[in-house]
Parts: structure tokens; sequence; C-alpha cells
């Protein structure tokens, strides 16, 4: 009787496949990190000191580089997805993979490999990639490989690094990349990278994929502090600039070019600036601006997803192609 339930449940499954959710992948840094350098015993670059998490769950750290909400978290909430949880918690295994997605963002991660040597531990991208393949490896051992296919192609996928290509490596002289490009030159090696890395996504299934762009790197509180004035530095905003225009072109050229992509690109750069600008418009004030990059990263990301371009992030998340 056993053995007989056991036949009639493999060809219930057989017959139905898998009744997989559509979940998000999150690829980034610190503005996504959930947790996972939370738990890389090596990592400088961590979030465990008082008042990030305090306007989250029980008010202490727990891994986001944040007071609130992360990138992730605001995007998940607001389009009603569930919210991917990081790679390395210690919950994560198959069943909360199909249920939530993953979360492989880390905190001084970029686009390169050598961005952000100092941290000692950190996910690049191509690392964060690397650990996606060793996730898709999962599923089809738990699923199968046609119902996996599927999974990973209706997924929706997020990346958003590059800042810290900039701040934690061209930017500064201890990288040999700050003498070895120029301005121009850096942003193409960026691009070439970032070029490869969704290509290589989309070989593994990412389909529907939104790339986040920068918004005025010169203005966050560790440019100020460099600067003699405690302005925003033009330089690396200029910089941030080169990369949001580069990265649209690269963009719409892949989606063109490779089959039932649908990309996006998140321009953050204007609606964060404007923050910044009309801070009163947003209920704060220039002083608590310049110390508080996480009130920015929220409000500007609610505005994207509400205003600037709601009408492609629902149809990125929700239109079945």
């Amino acid at each position: 009787m056993k053995f007989c339930a056991i036949v009639v449940l493999f060809i219930v499954l057989a017959i139905n496949g898998c009744d997989c959710k559509i979940v998000q992948f999150i690829f980034g840094d610190s503005l996504s990190d959930v947790g996972n350098n939370k738990n890389l015993p090596r990592s400088l670059a961590t979030a465990n000191l008082p008042f990030y998490g305090i306007d989250f769950g029980n008010g202490l750290p727990n891994g986001r580089f944040t007071n609130g909400r992360t990138v992730s978290d605001i995007i998940g909430d607001k389009i009603g997805l569930p919210r991917p949880v990081a790679f390395l918690d210690p919950t994560m295994n198959e069943d909360v993979i199909l249920e939530n997605g993953v979360n492989y963002a880390s905190g001084g991660g970029g686009i390169l490999n050598e961005t952000g040597g100092y941290f000692i531990q950190r996910f690049s991208l191509w690392k964060q990639i690397e650990l996606f393949q060793g996730t898709q490896d999962v599923v089809v051992a738990k699923i199968g490989k046609k119902e996996a296919d599927k999974f990973f192609q209706d997924a929706r996928y997020v990346v958003a690094l590059g800042s810290n290509d900039f701040i934690n490596n061209y930017l500064m002289p201890v990288y040999s990349d700050s003498w070895k490009y120029n301005d121009q030159t850096f942003v193409d090696y960026l691009m070439e990278t970032l070029e490869s890395q969704l290509k290589m996504l989309h070989s593994l299934g990412a389909r529907k994929l939104m790339v986040f762009g920068l918004g005025p790197m010169g203005c966050i509180p560790l440019q100020r502090a460099l600067s003699l004035d405690g302005n925003c530095q033009n330089k690396a905003s200029n910089l941030a600039k080169k990369f949001n225009k580069a990265a649209t072109t690269m963009l719409l050229d892949l989606e063109a070019k490779l089959p039932n992509a649908s990309y996006r690109f998140g321009e953050a750069y204007d609606l964060v600036n404007d923050i910044i600008t009309n801070p009163k418009k947003y209920g704060t004030n220039k002083t608590l601006l310049k110390s508080n990059e996480a009130f920015i990263n929220e409000i500007s990301f609610r505005k994207i997803i509400d205003h600037s371009f709601s009408t492609q992030i629902y149809f990125f998340v929700m239109k079945k192609v």
C-alpha cells in the first residue's frame, strides 16, 4: 500500500510539475545586502553597529546597511513578490529558494573582482553569479531540469552594483585601476565586464531583468567628508552620469540581441539629486541628508517605483511572455 501511494504521488508530480512561484534573484552591493556580509566572518564591510536596523523588525542590526528597508525590500514589497532571503542565511535550502528566491548582494562588492579588496571578504558580481549557478544545481536536483528551467526563466532579476567600482576602486589611489585607466576607459571597462555578466545570466535563464543606475555618488557622506567644504564632489557624480548613459545604451543593445530578453534600466540619478537639492519636499533638511544616506535610498527608490517608470516595473514583474 505504501509503495502504491508513492507511485501515485510520483505520477501526479510528473503530470502537474512544480507549481512554482515567481520569485526574485537579487545581485548587488550594500544597497541590497540583507545579511550576506553579516555571515562572512572576515569581512570588514558589515552593518553591525547601533542604528543599523533601528526602523526595521526588532530595531537591532540585521545585516542591512540602512536604518530600515533596502532597495530590494522596497521593490519586493511594492510589487507583491516575496523578499529574497540572503544566500548565506542559515535557513537557506531548496524550499526557501522556491518560495522566496535568493539575494546574493554583498556590501562592498562591485562589477569588478578587484573592487573593495580592502574589505577582505565580499562577493563581487562574478562571485554572485557563480553562487547563482550553485543555486540552480540545487533546484534542478529538487524538481528536475525541465521545471527548473521554467522556474528560472519566469523569475525576476535585479542587478544593482557599480558605485563601489568607483568609490572603492577607481577613485582610490591604492588600487591599480586608478592609474591604469582614465574616466572614459574605466567606464568602458565596466561596461564590457557588465555586458559579459548579463550575457552569462541570460544563458542561465534570466529573461526579465532590471539594472539600476547610480545616484549622485559625490553626495554620499563618505565623499562629502573627503571634500574640503563638506559639499558634494562633482567628479564622482559626473562618473555616475557617464556610467548611467553607457549602461542604458548597452542594455538596449543587449535586449535587441538576446532572445526573449526583457531588460529595463532604473534611472536613479535625477530622483536622488532632487531629494538632495529640495529636501523640504521630502520632510527633511540638508543637515539630516548629509548624514542620512539610508533616508535618501528609501525615499528615492519609493519614488522610482511609484512614479518615474512604474509602468516599466509592473511590466517587468507581472507580465508573462
